[in-house]
Protein backbone atom coordinates (compact mmCIF):
# COMPACT_ATOMS: atom_id res chain seq x y z
CA UNK A 1 0.00 0.00 0.00
CA UNK A 2 1.24 3.46 -0.87
CA UNK A 3 0.62 6.41 1.42
CA UNK A 4 1.56 10.06 1.18
CA UNK A 5 -0.25 12.92 2.87
CA UNK A 6 -3.22 13.88 0.74
CA UNK A 7 -2.89 10.94 -1.66
CA UNK A 8 -4.71 7.92 -0.18
CA UNK A 9 -5.03 4.54 -1.85
CA UNK A 10 -8.75 3.79 -2.13
CA UNK A 11 -9.99 0.26 -2.78
CA UNK A 12 -11.85 -0.20 -6.05
CA UNK A 13 -14.95 -1.43 -4.19
CA UNK A 14 -14.97 1.74 -2.05
CA UNK A 15 -14.62 3.86 -5.19
CA UNK A 16 -17.61 2.10 -6.79
CA UNK A 17 -19.65 2.80 -3.65
CA UNK A 18 -18.62 6.48 -3.74
CA UNK A 19 -19.65 6.70 -7.41
CA UNK A 20 -23.16 5.62 -6.40
CA UNK A 21 -23.50 7.27 -2.99
CA UNK A 22 -22.05 10.80 -2.96
CA UNK A 23 -23.49 13.90 -1.29
CA UNK A 24 -25.77 15.71 -3.77
CA UNK A 25 -25.04 18.96 -1.91
CA UNK A 26 -21.40 18.82 -2.99
CA UNK A 27 -21.36 16.62 -6.06
CA UNK A 28 -23.50 16.25 -9.16
CA UNK A 29 -21.59 13.44 -10.84
CA UNK A 30 -18.59 11.20 -10.27
CA UNK A 31 -16.62 9.97 -13.29
CA UNK A 32 -13.85 7.39 -13.66
CA UNK A 33 -10.38 8.61 -14.52
CA UNK A 34 -10.50 6.64 -17.80
CA UNK A 35 -13.50 8.73 -18.93
CA UNK A 36 -11.61 12.04 -18.79
CA UNK A 37 -8.17 13.22 -19.81
CA UNK A 38 -6.32 13.91 -16.57
CA UNK A 39 -2.54 14.06 -16.73
CA UNK A 40 -1.07 11.02 -14.97
CA UNK A 41 0.82 13.28 -12.53
CA UNK A 42 -2.37 15.14 -11.47
CA UNK A 43 -3.53 13.58 -8.18
CA UNK A 44 -2.26 10.24 -9.53
CA UNK A 45 -4.01 7.89 -7.09
CA UNK A 46 -7.42 9.49 -7.62
CA UNK A 47 -9.65 6.98 -9.36
CA UNK A 48 -11.66 9.70 -11.05
CA UNK A 49 -13.12 13.14 -10.56
CA UNK A 50 -16.22 14.76 -9.09
CA UNK A 51 -18.27 17.47 -10.79
CA UNK A 52 -19.61 20.00 -8.25
CA UNK A 53 -23.34 20.28 -7.68
CA UNK A 54 -25.36 23.30 -8.74
CA UNK A 55 -26.00 23.85 -5.01
CA UNK A 56 -22.25 24.18 -4.32
CA UNK A 57 -21.71 26.39 -7.36
CA UNK A 58 -24.59 28.68 -6.32
CA UNK A 59 -23.04 28.91 -2.84
CA UNK A 60 -19.86 30.05 -4.57
CA UNK A 61 -21.81 32.78 -6.41
CA UNK A 62 -22.02 31.11 -9.82
CA UNK A 63 -25.29 31.08 -11.74
CA UNK A 64 -25.76 29.29 -15.08
CA UNK A 65 -24.75 31.67 -17.85
CA UNK A 66 -22.51 33.82 -15.62
CA UNK A 67 -19.31 35.33 -16.96
CA UNK A 68 -16.12 34.42 -15.14
CA UNK A 69 -15.57 35.96 -11.72
CA UNK A 70 -14.02 39.46 -11.75
CA UNK A 71 -10.29 39.98 -12.02
CA UNK A 72 -9.38 36.76 -13.81
CA UNK A 73 -6.87 36.90 -16.68
CA UNK A 74 -7.27 34.52 -19.59
CA UNK A 75 -3.93 34.43 -21.42
CA UNK A 76 -4.77 31.23 -23.27
CA UNK A 77 -7.98 29.47 -24.29
CA UNK A 78 -7.47 26.78 -21.65
CA UNK A 79 -5.82 28.73 -18.81
CA UNK A 80 -7.03 31.43 -16.44
CA UNK A 81 -5.42 32.87 -13.34
CA UNK A 82 -5.98 35.46 -10.68
CA UNK A 83 -3.42 36.90 -8.31
CA UNK A 84 -4.73 37.29 -4.77
CA UNK A 85 -2.10 38.97 -2.65
CA UNK A 86 0.90 36.65 -2.50
CA UNK A 87 -1.13 33.73 -3.89
CA UNK A 88 -2.57 32.83 -7.28
CA UNK A 89 -5.60 30.85 -8.32
CA UNK A 90 -5.42 28.82 -11.52
CA UNK A 91 -8.09 27.23 -13.69
CA UNK A 92 -6.92 24.82 -16.40
CA UNK A 93 -9.00 23.46 -19.22
CA UNK A 94 -9.14 19.79 -19.54
CA UNK A 95 -10.99 17.58 -21.87
CA UNK A 96 -13.81 17.93 -21.12
CA UNK A 97 -13.60 19.35 -17.55
CA UNK A 98 -11.75 22.24 -15.83
CA UNK A 99 -9.23 21.80 -12.98
CA UNK A 100 -9.14 24.19 -10.02
CA UNK A 101 -5.74 24.94 -8.47
CA UNK A 102 -3.93 27.38 -6.26
CA UNK A 103 -0.22 28.03 -6.10
CA UNK A 104 1.71 25.70 -3.89
CA UNK A 105 5.20 25.62 -2.49
CA UNK A 106 8.09 26.58 -4.74
CA UNK A 107 11.08 24.28 -4.57
CA UNK A 108 9.12 21.02 -4.53
CA UNK A 109 11.07 18.15 -6.11
CA UNK A 110 9.23 18.29 -9.45
CA UNK A 111 7.58 20.72 -11.86
CA UNK A 112 4.05 20.47 -10.44
CA UNK A 113 4.01 22.59 -7.25
CA UNK A 114 0.34 23.63 -7.20
CA UNK A 115 -2.45 22.47 -4.93
CA UNK A 116 -5.65 20.98 -6.34
CA UNK A 117 -9.20 21.29 -5.01
CA UNK A 118 -10.40 17.78 -4.14
CA UNK A 119 -13.17 15.89 -2.41
CA UNK A 120 -11.86 14.33 0.80
CA UNK A 121 -12.83 10.84 -0.38
CA UNK A 122 -9.77 9.51 -2.16
CA UNK A 123 -8.50 13.03 -2.93
CA UNK A 124 -10.95 13.03 -5.84
CA UNK A 125 -10.34 16.20 -7.92
CA UNK A 126 -13.24 18.63 -8.22
CA UNK A 127 -13.58 19.49 -11.91
CA UNK A 128 -16.17 21.84 -13.38
CA UNK A 129 -17.98 21.75 -16.72
CA UNK A 130 -16.88 25.30 -17.68
CA UNK A 131 -14.21 27.81 -16.75
CA UNK A 132 -16.74 30.37 -15.50
CA UNK A 133 -17.98 28.12 -12.68
CA UNK A 134 -14.38 27.07 -11.92
CA UNK A 135 -13.37 30.70 -11.29
CA UNK A 136 -16.21 31.23 -8.82
CA UNK A 137 -15.55 27.97 -6.99
CA UNK A 138 -11.78 28.62 -6.83
CA UNK A 139 -12.29 32.04 -5.25
CA UNK A 140 -14.96 30.80 -2.85
CA UNK A 141 -12.79 27.92 -1.60
CA UNK A 142 -9.71 30.12 -1.32
CA UNK A 143 -11.36 33.06 0.46
CA UNK A 144 -13.63 31.04 2.79
CA UNK A 145 -11.71 27.81 2.98
CA UNK A 146 -13.18 24.77 1.27
CA UNK A 147 -16.57 23.68 2.62
CA UNK A 148 -16.73 20.45 4.65
CA UNK A 149 -15.98 17.55 2.35
CA UNK A 150 -13.48 19.46 0.17
CA UNK A 151 -9.83 20.42 0.69
CA UNK A 152 -6.65 21.49 -1.08
CA UNK A 153 -3.89 18.88 -1.64
CA UNK A 154 -0.61 18.87 -3.55
CA UNK A 155 -1.58 18.08 -7.13
CA UNK A 156 1.45 15.81 -7.47
CA UNK A 157 3.04 13.97 -4.54
CA UNK A 158 6.67 14.49 -3.59
CA UNK A 159 7.42 10.81 -4.23
CA UNK A 160 6.03 10.99 -7.75
CA UNK A 161 8.13 8.11 -9.07
CA UNK A 162 6.95 5.83 -6.29
CA UNK A 163 3.32 6.80 -6.63
CA UNK A 164 3.32 6.36 -10.44
CA UNK A 165 4.82 2.87 -10.04
CA UNK A 166 2.27 2.05 -7.35
CA UNK A 167 -0.66 3.34 -9.46
CA UNK A 168 0.49 1.33 -12.49
CA UNK A 169 0.88 -1.84 -10.41
CA UNK A 170 -2.60 -1.28 -8.92
CA UNK A 171 -4.16 -0.90 -12.41
CA UNK A 172 -2.51 -4.08 -13.68
CA UNK A 173 -3.54 -6.10 -10.63
CA UNK A 174 -7.13 -4.88 -10.93
CA UNK A 175 -7.22 -5.66 -14.66
CA UNK A 176 -5.90 -9.16 -14.02
CA UNK A 177 -8.42 -9.72 -11.21
CA UNK A 178 -11.23 -8.30 -13.34
CA UNK A 179 -10.54 -10.80 -16.11
CA UNK A 180 -10.60 -13.79 -13.77
CA UNK A 181 -6.89 -14.48 -14.04
CA UNK A 182 -5.06 -15.66 -10.98
CA UNK A 183 -3.29 -12.90 -9.08
CA UNK A 184 -0.18 -15.09 -9.15
CA UNK A 185 0.22 -14.17 -12.78
CA UNK A 186 -0.80 -17.43 -14.48
CA UNK A 187 -1.50 -17.05 -18.17
CA UNK A 188 -3.03 -19.48 -20.62
CA UNK A 189 -0.88 -20.31 -23.63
Amino acid sequence: MFSEEGHPDVALSDWETFRREFSPYLVEEVVDRAEIELPEWYVPLARGAAVPSSHLLERAGYRAGSCRARGWCKPHYDLLWKDIGPDSLIVRGGKPLWQIERNGSPGRPHNHPNRALVHVFGATPILTRNYQSATFLAEFCYMNGPPPGLRWVDECPDDWRGIFAFAQKRRIEELVAGHGLAAAGRCSH
